[in-house]
């Protein structure tokens, strides 16, 4: 008797250990490319005569060269040179604006212009540097709230404009 629940002891054990699936992730498709490189701009419009806060969603989804079955399968994102941030209409409305901050809302993710006096293209290596983290943490949470705050000094009625622009290599392994 011993012996026959020894027996069935070693057979349930090995059936146990056979029958346990892998823990690792889906294989990708052979269909689906090991990078995809794509570009989205987001443009914020101001129009105010006080301190503003803007917000606008954004989402891994709108990246057009990013199909839909391929959202899965990103692991990371790699900032592109030609990433910006834009800001217009300053200038020509003789504006300042103090304060100014892109944040990703809920993130210590953000960066600080502080006092802008014309339109100016932020793309030095600390401004792709807090691109990639904004690109990075869209990867992770698939979709994010972009805010932007500042205060003009005068009301601005003329539009104004700030453009980021997200140009990234997503990983696809």
């Amino acid at each position: 008797m011993k012996r026959f629940f020894s027996i069935l002891a070693v057979v349930a054990f090995t059936f146990a250990l056979t029958s346990c699936g892998s823990d690792d992730a889906p294989e990708r498709p052979k269909n689906i490319p090991q990078t995809v490189t794509d570009t989205k701009s987001y443009t914020f419009e101001i129009l105010t005569n006080g301190i503003f806060s803007v917000e606008k969603e954004i989402k891994l989804e709108e990246f057009a060269k990013l199909k839909k079955e391929y959202i899965e399968y990103v692991k990371n994102a790699e900032v592109k040179p030609d990433s910006y941030v834009q800001i217009s209409g300053v200038t020509a409305g003789k504006y300042t604006i103090t304060n100014l901050e892109l944040r990703v809302k809920g993130t210590d993710i953000y960066k600080s212009f502080g006092e802008v006096v014309k339109d100016e293209t932020f793309n030095s290596l600390n401004d792709l540097q807090f691109i990639d983290r904004v690109e990075k943490e869209l990867v992770s949470e698939k979709k994010l709230t972009l805010v932007l705050k500042g205060k003009p000094n005068k009301e601005i009625n003329k539009n104004v404009k700030v453009e980021v622009k997200l140009s990234a290599e997503f990983d696809l392994r």
